[in-house]
């Protein structure tokens, strides 16, 4: 298998280098002509001094001859090249007539200075030192080609902020550059893994079908993986709602011959017949709950909103709770309702209020309180129960359909049922139709947070 990844990453390390060195070259080109100075070494200083002494003999020994053709090396093309500066220019001598071609003149400010090491683009200079020639005052340089290229010797020559300061910011830019291109697609399949496992089974990757390296392909891995896995729990939910509807049918003929029979049996068998029908209403019930269920998850359910006040919706159910609770030792308590109207489906958020008041009754010890709060964005209306709660890492899956968080969230000496987990994964859906959304925590007891935004139903 190719490592189009390892390539890549080989490939961005050394053209992160690479784009920094161009963008330096290109920074030193942009320069004007600059020099650097330094104090020159006894070593080359004893070797200008001799060099001065043996242009001093040769012109002590032939004095009738021009000082250009006395000069060492000057037939020479490789080795130092000597330059005679005297403060008349058209008297400056030159040992070799390629050194026309050198900007000279950059060495003009060392006129009184000590002899000192020059390095400009071009060339390197050893100098000043006086010499008498002929009369004449000239002060003698050493040059020497550079061997480095014209390039290397411009960037050797920047400013060493100048340098610092090129590589940092080029390698930052080019570097942040390439590791985009490369975690994008990690970020992709971070952002599509969380959104999939918040329950959004149309979440996908979305990573470019062109890219051939190991994330393109793990791109492609997921999506298939997410597709599959959409198609399975589509097929599973339709499964459940077609059994739950067929399963009305005998249920129904069940209860019509229960009903017959009880009419007719003596009167040893009417507590089986009576326990028979009691458990068809809950075999009725548990049916028409997931039924509504997977209306709402597949967004089949028709929704019809209208005008109600929050009074009118709240009022019914909050005195059956009362009831409810009163029969079995429990209080429920509630805060003034605001005189307010929203447009919803009331059948629909009636019934996601009442499961979540009736279990917060079953779970209670005594107390079960609703709280209501809104502003001029949105509706919270909170329910509290006194029961033992349920461990954080339970609170986010209280929704799931037929989840029981524990057996310390069912009510102890009684032989009640604790439901079939149905009820708040109901009260989720139609919250969340209703552009809301409900929210669990801990605080002595379950407390159930409903939200719901006013800008889209009150009128």
């Amino acid at each position: 298998m190719r490592k189009y990844l390892l390539i890549k990453i080989f490939l961005w390390f050394w053209g992160t280098i690479a784009a920094t060195l161009f963008v330096l070259m290109s920074i030193s080109l942009l320069q004007p002509d600059i020099l650097e100075t330094r104090r020159i070494s006894p070593a080359m200083m004893k070797n200008l001094h001799h060099l001065k002494r043996s242009i001093e003999r040769r012109v002590q020994s032939r004095p009738e001859q021009a000082l250009g053709t006395l000069l060492p090396g000057r037939h020479r093309n490789h080795g130092p090249k000597i330059y005679l500066r005297h403060s008349d220019e058209q008297l400056n001598i030159l040992s070799h007539a390629t050194l026309r071609e050198w900007d000279l003149s950059l060495l003009n400010f060392t006129t009184s200075a000590q002899p000192q090491v020059v390095d400009t683009e071009r060339y390197r200079a050893y100098g000043p030192l006086d010499i008498q020639l002929h009369g004449e005052t000239y002060q003698l340089f050493q040059l020497m080609d550079h061997r480095d290229p014209h390039i290397l010797t411009k960037i050797r020559m920047l400013p060493n902020w100048a340098k610092l300061t090129v590589l940092v910011l080029a390698s930052f830019a080019f570097s942040l550059w390439f590791a985009r291109g490369l975690l994008k697609p990690v970020r992709q399949l971070q952002q599509a893994a969380a959104s999939l496992a918040l329950g959004k089974l149309d979440a996908r990757a979305g990573i470019n079908v062109s890219r051939q390296d190991e994330l393109g392909q793990l791109g492609k891995d997921f999506d298939q993986m997410a597709n599959r896995l959409q198609a399975h729990v589509i097929q599973q939910k339709r499964l459940l709602a077609d059994i739950s509807h067929e399963l009305r049918s005998p249920l129904t003929r069940l209860q019509m011959a229960n009903g017959i029979a009880s009419d007719k049996a003596p009167a040893p068998l009417l507590p089986y017949l009576q326990r028979v029908e009691k458990e068809a209403h809950l075999l009725e019930h548990m049916l028409s709950d997931i039924l509504q269920l997977s209306r709402l998850e597949s967004q089949q359910l028709v929704i019809t909103p209208h005008p109600i006040s929050l009074a009118e919706l709240l009022e019914p159910i909050l005195d059956d709770a009362r009831f409810e609770g009163q029969q079995l030792g429990k209080q429920v308590d509630w805060q003034t309702i605001p005189d307010m109207t929203l447009t919803v489906d009331a059948a629909l958020l009636n019934r996601a209020f009442e499961n979540i008041l009736r279990n917060a009754i079953k779970y209670a010890n005594k107390q079960v309180s609703l709280s209501i709060l809104c502003n001029d964005e949105q509706l919270t209306v909170t329910i509290s129960d006194d029961g033992p709660g349920v461990s954080e890492a339970m609170l986010e899956k209280l929704c799931i359909p037929f989840f029981r968080a524990s057996q310390a969230r069912t009510p102890e000496g009684t032989s009640e049922p604790g439901g079939f987990g149905l009820g708040l994964a109901i009260a989720q859906h139609a919250v969340k139709v209703h552009h809301g959304h409900i929210q669990f925590s801990n605080h002595s007891g379950l407390r159930v947070t409903v939200t719901l935004p006013i800008s889209n139903h009150v009128l």
